[in-house]
């Protein structure tokens, strides 16, 4: 097992005491790290630039897949679709990108990320760039009408100012150990949950009914199956007497694979990479039908592949609340 698999087991599996000790240092100098650097930019110490337009964090204080990038673009097509005109800023994790640069459906992968991708090849408007105030401006720049923007990750990125902040969550690994990084799976304390003005949830767990005035439950379901090569939407029975093979590489690729289950789909394997994983040739089954995400086929679309099958999901939200608030932002 490598350290990486060994850290996340001690995580949200079972407690190594050994690991303990040795993770303790690091993570109370995380903990003091990060509480410093939330101080100095909220008692201004530290300077935080404010963009012309609403600012929307999508974010998370945990690592890991908790859903950001399907709720992003839920609210980012329903908020367009309710005359907002809106654009999508991020990182762009592992983009080759080193400033702040527009991202295209034609853009490649491996130069923009793969998340940004998704939302490029959707039809919305997006910029990527590690200082996110900066790529605000690039987007802004591009399309001047854009009047909110979401900002996709971030919650820890004090330097943008924000207008409304959505913390998204885990329900089913919640923050376990509940201690800050390495330790732990968390980027922030729980507490850090107190101040932001929404939590959304996928599922539900007693945990958090302390924060009932705010939280909101979203529902992953399947969407369509679609071969983007013979452009042909199946339904999950067309696989039932088909070798099958489900490949994923994403933050809790366990999700993916319920989802399948769920759906009635066994795949004779399944094969998880590394999250943001840059497909190779090789890594391609053979004899096999394929089932990938819509974030996977970003990086297999260049082989023009006829097994390979993107299933898309959409969220939805337990209630309208959300949605209303955010159409109504700073209007």
């Amino acid at each position: 097992m490598n350290l990486q698999k060994l850290i996340e087991n001690h995580w949200y599996v079972k407690t190594n005491p050994l690991l303990t000790i040795i993770l303790i240092i690091p993570t109370l100098l995380f903990f003091i790290i990060s509480k410093i650097r939330y101080y100095l930019y909220k008692f201004k110490f530290l300077s935080s630039y404010k963009l012309p337009v609403p600012v929307v964090i999508i974010g998370n204080i945990s690592v890991g897949g908790v859903g950001k990038t399907p709720l992003t673009k839920m609210l980012a097509l329903h908020l367009s679709g309710h005359s907002r005109k809106v654009g999508i800023i991020m990182r762009g994790y592992k983009s080759q990108n080193k400033g702040a640069s527009i991202v295209y459906a034609d853009s490649k992968a491996f130069e923009v990320g793969d998340e940004a991708l998704i939302y490029a090849t959707n039809g919305l408007r997006v910029a990527i760039g590690r200082d996110r105030y900066e790529a605000g401006l690039k987007l802004l720049k591009t399309y001047p009408d854009i009047d909110l923007i979401l900002a996709d990750d971030g919650l820890q990125h004090y330097r943008l100012q924000r207008d409304f902040e959505i913390a998204v969550v885990d329900a089913t690994r919640l923050f376990n150990n509940t201690f800050v990084l390495p330790m732990g799976p968390l980027r922030e304390t729980m507490f850090r949950l107190n101040s932001v003005d929404a939590i959304v949830s996928s599922g539900y767990n007693t945990r958090l009914k302390q924060y009932a005035d705010k939280l909101y439950i979203q529902e992953t379901i399947l969407d369509k199956i679609y071969n983007p090569v013979n452009r042909k939407t199946v339904s999950a029975e067309y696989f039932s007497d088909k070798i099958v093979t489900a490949m994923a590489a994403m933050g809790n690729p366990g999700k993916f694979f319920d989802l399948l289950h769920q759906c009635g789909i066994q795949p004779k394997q399944q094969l998880i990479y590394p999250d943001h994983h840059y497909y190779k040739f090789e890594d391609i089954p053979k004899d096999s039908l394929i089932l990938v995400t819509e974030k996977d086929y970003t990086k297999l679309a260049r082989f023009n592949n006829p097994n390979i099958y993107i299933v898309y999901v959409k969220t939805k939200l337990d209630n309208d609340d959300l949605l209303g608030h955010l159409v109504k932002l700073n209007q």
